[in-house]
C-alpha cells in the first residue's frame, strides 16, 4: 500500500504526471514517496520519507522535468518502518518496481534468493517481490514467462508497475487482489492504482482483471492472462471529474463531503425508492427467499451493518449476524441456502471484506455487496449488487460515505418489513414522505452550529466515552472511531449499560461522556446511566432527538437533532458526530484528511 501512478508516452511528460498523480492519492494515506524516471537511458530512483512535497524538492534539486516513462508510489509501511529505504521504488539486477499489497510468503522467497546471491537494503516483502522477478528473468529471458511465474509464486496481494533495464520504453502492470487500472490518451498510456491519480489528463481506462498482466508502451497496451493470452478489453469512462477531487473552497476534503451529505443521500435512496415501495422491491434483488443475513465489514462499514443489524432485528424480525471481515474469512460459518451474506465496502477493494465474500461464495451462498465504486472487485465477485451513490470521497476517514451505506441498507431493512408485512401502509407513507425532504433535513444539521461548544469541552481531555442503546450504540462506534481517527484522542464507545461494570473506574472529573439518544423507549434507562457518570465527576453531551426531554440538570451541554422516522434517524443523528469530530480535530490542529497511520483503502490483512 498505498499508491501506484506509472507513465510511458511520447510528450516525455512523465515527471508531470507522476507528480500530480502522487499528489492526487496522497488522500490515500501514505509515510514515505519515491519516483523512478528514466534519466539519460537509465533509471533513476529518489526517495522521501514524509509528503510528496519534500520528495518534489528533491526532483527539482537534480533537475529532472522532462522524461517519456516513468514509475512512482506513496507508501503506507506495512513490513519496515517509514524511512527512505523503505520506500518504492525498489530495484534488484535489472528490475525496478512499486507495489501494492502484502507478499505473505517473502520470507522463504527472500532466504532462498540469499542463497542465490542477493542481499536486500530493506525490510520490506516488496524488493523481495523485485528480487524473484529479477531472478526469474535471468532465467528465462522472456518477460512474458517471467511474470506467469512469478505470479505462481507469490501468495497474497500485490498491483505492480514495472521497468526492465533492457527494455526501458516499456512499462509492464500485474495485479492480483488489489486493484490497478490502466488509462489513455492519445500516444500517452498510464498505470495507476485509482482513477483520480489520472483524472487530470484522461477519463478514459480499462481495469485489469485478477491474474492478469499488461505489456504499456506509448502506442499499445496488451493484457493477457497468465496463460499468455492477449485478451481484448473495454474502455471506460470515468463518471468523476476533476471538481470531484478538489476542495471547492472548503479547508478540508472532509468537511466538504461532510456537506455534500444531503445531497448525496437524497439520491441514493430517491434512486432506489423510485416511486414508491414497488419500485423499491423491483431494484432490490429479491430478497423474500432468505431467512437469514450475514452482514459483513470493516471499520466503519462494519458499524453501518451495525446499524442495520439493530433495524433488521426490531423491525423486520430478520435474524442478522454481524461479523469483522478480518474475523469472518478464517470462520467456519454457518450457512444456508437461507443466508444471504451481505458485504459492505467503500471502495470495493478491502481485502478482508473481499476475502468474507470469497469464502461466502466457496460455501456456495448468495452474497450481496454494497460497494461505492462501480466494477471494484467486490462488486465484480458478488452474485448481486447495490451501489450507494456518494461519488469520490477524497478524506481517509469516511463521512458520505458511511451515510450512503446506511441510507440504502435502511432500505433493505424497509423492504424486508414490507416483504414480511411489518409495516403498515400508513408509516410507509410516512417513510416516503421523510425520504422526499431528506436533503432540507440533512442540510439544517450540517449547517447548524451546536456542536462547536461541545468540541471545546471535549478538546481539553485525552479521553471520551461515548454511550447508547439498541441501535444509538451504533452510532456511538461510528462516533468513537471518528473522534480517534482524526483528533488522535482515545475514545470508547459502551452500551450504556454496561460501563458500570468495570469501566466507569476509568471516569474523573470533568470526563467527557457523550449519551446518544434517539428512542423515547431508552429515555429512563439512558437518564439512570447518565446520573450514573455523573456522579463521578463526568462531564455530559447529550445528543437527543428533539421530542426527547431531559432535565437540565443531568447534562452539561445538548445537542438537538432533528425526530426522524426509526429508519431515517441514524442518518440524521450522525452528521452532528461527524462535524463534532472535525471540530475536535480542529482545535488540536491535526492534520485531519490525512491521519497519521490511516489509509484510504485498505487492501492488505
Amino acid at each position: 500500500m498505498c499508491g501506484i501512478v506509472g507513465y510511458v508516452g511520447k510528450n516525455k511528460n512523465a515527471m508531470k504526471v507522476l507528480m500530480d498523480g502522487l499528489q492526487c492519492l496522497e488522500y490515500r494515506g501514505y509515510d514515505s514517496a519515491g519516483i523512478a524516471i528514466l534519466q539519460n537511458e537509465t533509471i533513476e530512483i529518489i526517495k522521501s520519507k514524509g509528503k510528496v512535497s519534500s520528495l518534489s524538492h528533491k526532483l527539482k534539486a537534480k533537475g529532472i522535468v522532462e522524461s517519456e516513462l516513468g514509475i512512482a508510489h506513496t507508501r503506507w509501511a506495512t513490513h519496515g518502518i517509514p524511512n527512505e529505504i523503505n520506500s518504492h521504488p525498489h530495484r534488484q539486477g535489472s528490475v525496478t518496481l512499486v507495489h501494492n499489497g502484502i507478499i505473505e510468503n517473502y520470507t522463504q522467497l527472500k532466504a532462498d534468493l540469499v542463497l542465490q546471491g542477493y542481499s536486500f537494503t530493506s525490510d520490506t516483502d516488496s524488493e523481495v517481490a523485485c528480487g524473484v522477478i529479477d531472478s526469474l528473468y535471468k532465467q528465462y529471458r522472456d518477460k512474458h514467462k517471467t511474470l506467469q511465474q512469478a505470479n505462481a509464486m507469490f501468495r497474497g496481494s500485490f498491483a505492480f508497475a514495472i521497468v526492465f533495464d533492457d527494455d526501458i520504453k516499456t512499462l509492464y502492470a500485474m495485479r492480483r487482489n488489489s486493484p490497478l487500472i490502466v488509462a489513455f490518451k492519445e500516444d500517452e498510456i498510464y498505470v495507476a492504482s485509482d482513477v483520480p491519480a489520472i483524472l487530470k489528463y484522461t477519463n478514459k481506462y480499462t481495469l485489469l482483471e485478477q491474474d492478469e498482466y499488461a505489456v504499456l508502451t506509448k502506442h499499445e497496451v496488451e493484457i493477457y492472462s497468465l496463460q499468455g493470452t492477449r485478451r481484448e478489453y473495454e474502455i471506460k469512462t470515468a463518471a468523476m471529474e476533476v471538481v470531484d477531487i478538489q476542495k471547492e473552497g472548503f479547508d478540508h476534503f472532509m468537511l466538504k463531503e461532510i456537506h455534500e451529505e444531503p445531497k448525496v443521500v437524497s439520491e441514493t435512496m430517491r434512486f432506489y425508492l423510485g416511486d414508491g415501495i414497488s419500485d423499491l422491491m423491483s431494484r432490490l434483488p429479491d430478497l423474500s427467499i432468505y431467512k437469514e443475513l450475514y452482514m459483513i465489514g470493516c471499520g466503519s462499514a462494519m458499524y453501518a451493518c451495525m446499524v442495520a443489524k439493530s433495524l433488521i432485528e426490531s423491525k423486520a424480525r430478520i435474524k442478522v449476524e454481524l461479523e469483522v471481515a478480518s474475523e469472518f474469512r478464517y470462520k467456519n460459518p454457518i450457512l444456508t441456502k437461507e443466508t444471504l451474506v451481505i458485504v459492505v465496502s467503500q471502495s470495493g477493494e478491502t481485502a478482508d471484506t473481499l476475502a468474507s465474500l470469497q469464502l461466502a461464495k466457496e460455501n456456495n451462498v448468495d452474497t450481496l455487496a454494497i460497494v461505492n465504486v462501480v466494477g471494484s472487485s467486490i462488486a465484480r465477485e458478488a452474485k448481486y449488487v447495490c451501489y450507494t451513490l456518494a461519488g469520490p470521497e477524497i478524506a481517509v476517514a469516511t463521512t458520505k460515505a458511511y451515510c450512503t451505506q446506511v441510507a440504502l441498507l435502511s432500505l433493505i431493512g424497509l423492504s424486508f418489513s414490507v416483504i414480511y408485512q411489518k409495516v403498515s401502509k400508513k408509516e410507509i407513507e410516512e417513510i416516503i414522505n421523510e425520504i422526499k425532504n431528506i436533503e432540507n433535513t440533512l442540510s439544517n444539521v450540517v449547517n447548524d452550529g451546536q456542536y462547536e461548544v461541545a468540541a471545546k469541552i471535549i478538546s481539553k481531555f485525552s479521553n471520551v466515552f461515548f454511550i447508547g442503546r439498541g441501535i444509538d450504540y451504533a452510532l456511538c462506534m461510528e462516533a468513537s472511531l471518528k473522534l480517534k481517527e482524526i483528533s488522535y484522542i482515545h475514545s470508547e464507545a459502551y452500551p450504556a449499560g454496561e460501563l458500570k461494570h468495570g469501566t466507569i473506574s476509568l471516569v474523573e472529573k470533568g470526563t467527557p461522556v457523550i449519551a446518544i439518544i434517539t428512542q423515547q423507549n431508552i429515555l429512563e434507562k439512558m437518564i439512570s446511566n447518565m446520573k450514573e457518570v455523573k456522579a463521578r465527576g463526568a462531564s455530559i453531551i447529550v445528543i437527543a432527538s428533539e421530542d426527547l426531554e431531559v432535565d437540565l440538570d443531568i447534562f452539561d451541554y445538548r445537542i438537538t437533532i432533528p425526530k426522524s422516522n426509526s429508519y431515517l434517524q441514524a442518518i440524521t443523528a450522525i452528521v452532528p458526530l461527524q462535524l463534532l469530530s472535525y471540530q475536535v480535530a480542529m482545535l488540536k490542529g491535526c492534520d485531519i484528511d490525512q491521519p497519521r497511520n490511516l489509509a484510504k483503502s485498505v487492501t492488505v490483512e
